[in-house]
């Protein structure tokens, strides 16, 4: 697993997972795995001690460059972007 972002500048937030049950999910990054580039999210595995470790793949796979732009497009135009 690739991330075109420092795992330091990655921001994550508390999210609700079920019955008193919590889970740290990252902001929407660029990331990579075998099959390719992809906008997705990683999160922190309490199970496995914290450990970062892939959560959700928002987009197909692609170019790190065309993920990059599909990050940085405004929501209103289809992606990630506030």
């Amino acid at each position: 697993m690739k991330f075109a972002k420092d795992i330091k500048d990655i921001k994550f937030a508390t999210v609700e997972m079920g019955y008193k049950t919590t889970m740290e999910v990252s902001e929407p990054i660029v990331m990579a795995s075998a099959a390719g580039w992809y906008v997705g999210a990683i999160c922190k595995d309490e199970d496995c001690g914290g450990m970062i470790v892939p959560y959700n793949r928002f987009t197909e796979y692609m170019t790190q460059e065309k993920a990059q732009v599909v990050l940085d497009t405004p929501m209103e135009q289809g992606g990630f972007a506030e």
